[in-house]
């Protein structure tokens, strides 16, 4: 079965028009208070109060909340838990697109790591033993071509990014193959979502939200599920194996 055909339909449920609709709004919510000098000097007050607590913390401690990042991004990486999104934002906010990004990407890198290497030790065994000569000719095909599977998942998250780690844990996989190729390829999309956090840590005004630069990382986190949904339909159907 091709990789294509293996994604279920809805797997970009119709409810992802709301994101472009609530950044719309946000949009006008942001020039309604914008008029209103009083409500944007409070909401204001309040966020450079808190960005400079996290500044503070980091800077008094940059070792531990730097290890303290990258542990707890690999935790939730590995256990497929939600919160990476938020975690990336802050991380942006606290360390700039570069550093937040490499923090970011090493630890999701590490906790998918971990989640492949569990489930080659504890479900390939079992696998096998249930699918016998399917699993073989399964696991010889990802062996083949593993690494460009990995990649295009990486960058195209059309599967969910816990079954792509439990896949790769089934097969043969090189376990540094996995690790480079993960690492490049949750690159850009990591990037995106740092950058949005550093761009709104630059915010000193409720003004400063229209800015270009708030406004394009803003429309380009809402706009990740209709591009990977877009870019799902473009994906390369390959020719079925001989039976």
């Amino acid at each position: 079965m091709a990789l294509r055909d293996s994604i279920p339909a809805d797997s970009f449920p119709a409810r992802n028009w709301r994101w472009p609709a609530a950044l719309l709004a946000l949009g006008v919510l942001a020039w309604a208070l914008a008029g209103s000098d009083g409500v944007g000097a409070w909401l204001f007050a309040r966020w450079r109060e808190h960005h400079a607590e996290l500044l503070a913390l980091v800077q008094g401690h940059p070792l531990t909340a730097a290890a303290a990042v990258l542990l707890l991004h690999a935790l939730l990486a590995m256990l497929a838990v939600p919160g990476s999104s938020i975690l990336m934002l802050v991380a942006g906010a606290a360390y700039g697109p570069w550093a937040g990004t490499l923090l970011c990407l090493t630890g999701c890198t590490a906790g998918a790591g971990a989640s492949m290497l569990a489930a080659r030790h504890f479900l390939r065994p079992l696998a096998r033993r249930k699918l016998g000569q399917r699993f073989d000719a399964i696991d010889a095909r990802i062996a083949a071509a593993g690494a460009a599977y990995l990649f295009s998942l990486r960058v195209l998250p059309v599967v969910p990014f816990a079954i792509t780690n439990v896949a790769a844990g089934l097969s043969t996989m090189n376990g540094w193959t996995f690790l480079w190729v993960s690492f490049l390829g949750m690159l850009a999309s990591t990037f995106v979502y740092v950058n949005a956090g550093a761009e709104i840590a630059q915010v000193r005004s409720f003004l400063d939200l229209l800015s270009p630069g708030v406004l394009l990382s803003l429309l380009v986190v809402a706009l990740l599920p209709w591009l990977f949904k877009a870019a799902s339909r473009l994906w390369p159907r390959q020719p079925k194996a001989p039976a």
